[in-house]
């Protein structure tokens, strides 16, 4: 529909995107939050100093993603509540 979310893809490399997948969103997000000070590993301390901004795009994405599904949940439950309305009134 036209007022949900548009998700601001990420361009980055099918590579990438596997491996920021690898460790999730939460992950990704904690580790830009934090800096290499508490971020135990070494692939995600290169990852995130390498690739900062990619990440930044790539948690971008996801958020747009997670907020379109909740728009169309949304929709869906309103449409439900809109028919399941029309039909008691046609009963009553």
């Amino acid at each position: 529909m036209w007022w949900w979310r548009k998700v601001r893809r990420a361009k980055i490399s099918e590579d990438l995107r596997t491996r920021f997948e690898r460790f999730g969103e939460d992950v990704l997000a904690h580790a830009l939050a934090v800096g290499s000070i508490l971020t135990q590993g070494r692939e995600l301390l290169n990852l995130i100093e390498g690739h900062r901004e990619e990440v930044m795009e790539w948690l971008t994405e996801r958020r747009d993603i997670h907020e379109r599904r909740e728009q169309r949940l949304e929709t869906a439950e309103w449409a439900i509540l809109i028919f399941a309305r029309s039909v008691y009134a046609k009963g009553h």
